[in-house]
């Protein structure tokens, strides 16, 4: 996966994981998923992917975050999603970096190809090809992001 995969074009919506491995995750997500770092301090680092998907790392504990994000929560029922141009390929770089990948049963949302890797505090990072065809609803999205 290299910058030229995707065109950067930052979000204003991202997600946040608190984790009690913020090292263990940072790296975990800048030399497996090629995330970069944006910024970094107190206990927090803000990533961005090539492809203009945004993270904020906060490390549990940490006592300047507002009381619901002191502590990491159960892994389960959360997830990321990263769309790829070459799911194989990316597969296949993965495992060769000893990342065990689970495979996805073919749904709505995951479709062939699709599987998923863990991050070191266990959170599921589905990796799956790059939609192409737009449909109504995406063309929304899309004009949607263009006034964000």
């Amino acid at each position: 996966m290299t910058t030229d995969d995707f065109p950067v074009f930052p979000s204003s919506f991202f997600a946040g994981v608190v984790t009690p491995r913020l090292y263990a995750s940072w790296d975990f997500y800048t030399e497996q998923l090629g995330f970069r770092t944006i910024e970094e301090g107190e206990g927090s680092v803000h990533l961005l992917h090539p492809c203009g998907a945004q993270l904020l790392l906060l490390q549990e504990e940490i006592g300047t975050t507002p009381a619901a994000l002191v502590s990491a929560t159960d892994t389960r029922g959360f997830w990321l999603t990263l769309e790829v141009a070459d799911v194989a390929a990316e597969r296949e770089r993965l495992t060769a970096a000893r990342l065990p990948a689970e495979d996805l049963t073919v749904t709505r949302w995951w479709p062939a190809g699709s599987f998923a890797v863990r991050d070191p505090f266990g959170v599921m990072i589905v990796i799956k090809p790059r939609e192409r065809a737009a449909s109504h609803r995406r063309v929304e999205i899309e004009d949607l992001a263009l006034s964000c």
